[in-house]
């Protein structure tokens, strides 16, 4: 009697361990992807890599050392910055606009002084005429 009700006790206790481990094991859930998506992530990961390949270069870490920038710490910092502020990292490098503004700044100051000039407001361009 004691075998009878232990086999049932034992058949009862694998029946719920074969069920609960099928269910968890068929949890997993799957969707689609688009292309695009798939590709924005590979670009994100390329982007980050290359920024890391700049910083790691040695004239490059030698510079931020002469600047008191520990390059752990700008790895560190690379890795925890999002994909838009990669990206837009890697572009103005890429374009080189590093410091461009200056061209912009002086071009406005020019022009400002022209036409101050030409209103005879002040009398500093010996190529202009005044409008009086």
């Amino acid at each position: 009697m004691k075998t009878v009700k232990f086999r049932q006790a034992l058949t009862l206790g694998l029946m719920v361990q074969m069920v609960a481990a099928t269910n968890l094991a068929t949890a997993a859930q799957a969707e689609m992807i688009s292309t695009d998506s798939a590709i924005a992530a590979l670009a994100a990961e390329t982007d980050r890599q290359t920024l890391l390949n700049e910083i790691s270069r040695d004239d490059v870490r030698a510079e931020m050392i002469a600047l008191g920038v520990d390059p752990a710490e700008a790895e560190s910092r690379l890795m925890a910055m999002t994909d838009e502020e990669v990206a837009a990292a890697l572009a103005q490098i890429d374009d080189g606009t590093a410091g461009a503004d200056i061209v912009g700044a002086l071009v406005t100051v020019f022009l400002i002084l022209l036409l101050t000039d030409l209103l005879c407001l002040t009398n500093l361009f010996s190529f202009t005429r005044c409008a009086r």
